[in-house]
Order: C-alpha cells, then structure tokens, then sequence
C-alpha cells in the first residue's frame, strides 16, 4: 500500500521529538511488562469502538492506531474487524519492530507497522475510516497541530476516537513534589509534568476541523509497593521523570527521600479491601497513584 505515503510539511520540534523517540526506545524491551494501565486502557478503549454506532461497517475498512507501541490496541482492533486493514504507527522503531513480532496467523496479514510521529503523520489526505490512539497525545506538545493530521487522514464521516491522560494524573506525586520541594527551599525547581484538561483538548479538536466532539473523564487507581516503584513504571514506559531536574544536582537524592516520606505517610493503603482499577488485589502497605483517563471521540464531517 506505498499509495499511504505522502510528505507532510508540518512544523516539528526535532530536539523534543528526538528526545521522546529516545526515552520510548530505550524502554521497548520491557515496555510489556510495565505498561499495565496502557493494556488496560487500550481493552478499554477498544471497547468503545466495537460499540459505537459510527464503528466502521464497511467491507474492509482502514484503521489507523497512533502511538500504537508494541501493539496491544492494534492487534485487538485486527480481532475486532477482522476485514479490515490496520495501520500501527509509533515515534519508536523499537517499538514498531516488537508489535510485528506478536504478529501470528492470517489475521496478522492485514496489520502493518510503521514508524511515524503522531504529529506528523506520512500518509495522504483521507486515507482512514478510523483513526484510533491509546494513551499517546499527553506526549505530544502541540495537540493542535497533531488533531489537524489525524483530520487530514481521515475520509469525511470518519471517527476519531482516543484516549488521554487528564491533570489529575499522579497528583500523588505532584502533592509529594511540592512539599519536599518547599521544604529544601529549593527554588528554580522544574515544574512537574502537566496533563491538558479537557476544554483545551476539546478547543484543539475544534480548531482542527473535528465536530460532534465527547469527552469522558474516570479516575483510574494503580497501587504499587512504594514511591520508588512507581517512579519505576514511570521510567519504564518511556514517559520518563515526572519532575525532570536536567543538569541541576539539588540534593536529589534527599529530595527523593523526602517525597518517599511523605508519599509513604499520605498515600499509602491501609485496608486490603481498598478498590483499585487494576487487574492485581490491593494489598496493605501498599502506595496508590492516581490517572485521569479521559476518552475522546470526535467526528470528520464531509
């Protein structure tokens, strides 16, 4: 299908893009078995496609899944439509590479890999029927810019449809940051990393050209056996230091401490029958971390 290709001028950042594409590589040999919320959420998400009246009904329709990683939202849309062509694209080659080696049997024929930016995507005008993304836009600065090339690939009446993380996202550990921060006095400190909120997300999707947007927002709660561990998962992913210090030393590591501390003594479990949204029973002495997933649906009218 060398007809998807086309050459998209959009504006890039190389320095931030190469700096994503490097955190998201590195982290591709383990990605699976850190990425619980990404597995979650991408069965989740695929629920809500397979049950929307506007789901392609096509013969063989064409699917496109941005930021696909190692394949866990792509490979159930391939079982959910099985006549249809599906696209994966991620900043990573790693990961790309790892999503075709789970590839098995006939229906896997039908699944195509690339690596692309989600903000500049290198395929032609109304190429999709369906462009779907897993928990990528928070790692792309200009969601404008990156909403206008999923429009562009759209055909006209296609779904747009994904899933985001919200602002109160790890606000644990933004709670955590804040007070250590304050209490070392520690000025010029970068801030934590934010999350848009849904009126930007929604005014993005306007200007892009997207009608009859929805958005649904739920708390989703993981639990993990200490700050460290979290921060772990964090890393692990390829989503990198929530609270990156750059060159600065700082006493880092008595920060670390600190927010240990205080994370310990403020978020910890202290009943068993604590409910969580993940697929592991919370147990006692367990730290818990807060993600705003929010689910996202927009339309390409013709």
């Amino acid at each position: 299908m060398q007809e998807l290709n086309k050459i998209s001028t959009a504006p890039i950042s190389l320095t931030n893009q190469e700096r994503i594409k490097l955190a998201f590589s590195r982290s591709a040999r383990n990605y699976d078995s850190f990425a619980l919320l990404q597995r979650e959420m991408a069965a989740e998400l695929l629920k809500k496609v397979v049950s929307l009246p506007s789901a392609p009904r096509l013969p063989h329709p064409i699917i496109l899944d941005i930021g696909c990683g190692t394949g866990f939202l792509t490979y159930g849309l391939a079982n959910a439509f099985p006549d249809a062509n599906i696209f994966g694209c991620d900043i990573s080659h790693a990961m790309t590479e790892l999503a075709k080696d789970k590839g098995q049997g006939a229906r896997d024929k039908k699944v195509y890999f690339f690596t692309a930016d989600g903000g500049v995507l290198p395929y032609k005008d109304e190429t999709f029927d369906m462009v779907v993304s897993n928990l990528t836009y928070q790692w792309i600065h200009d969601i404008k810019t990156a909403f206008s090339e999923a429009h562009w690939v759209l055909r006209p009446a296609g779904l747009f449809i994904f899933s985001t993380l919200g602002p109160k996202t790890l606000k644990e550990l933004r709670y955590c940051y804040a007070e250590a921060s304050a209490r070392f006095n520690k000025d010029g400190l970068p801030p934590f990393m934010s999350f848009s909120e849904q009126k930007r997300i929604a005014s993005a999707l306007e200007k892009a050209g997207f009608s009859n947007i929805s958005i649904e927002a739920a708390d989703n709660i993981q639990t993990y056996p200490d700050m460290r561990s979290l921060l772990k998962t964090i890393k692990s992913i390829g989503a990198g230091n929530p609270f990156n210090m750059g060159g600065k030393s700082l006493a880092r590591g008595s920060l670390l401490k600190r927010m240990a501390e205080v994370y310990e003594k403020r978020f910890k479990i202290q009943d068993s029958r604590f409910k969580t949204c993940n697929l592991q029973l919370a147990t006692r002495n367990c730290v818990y971390a807060t993600y705003e997933v929010m689910f996202v649906r927009a339309v390409k009218l013709g």
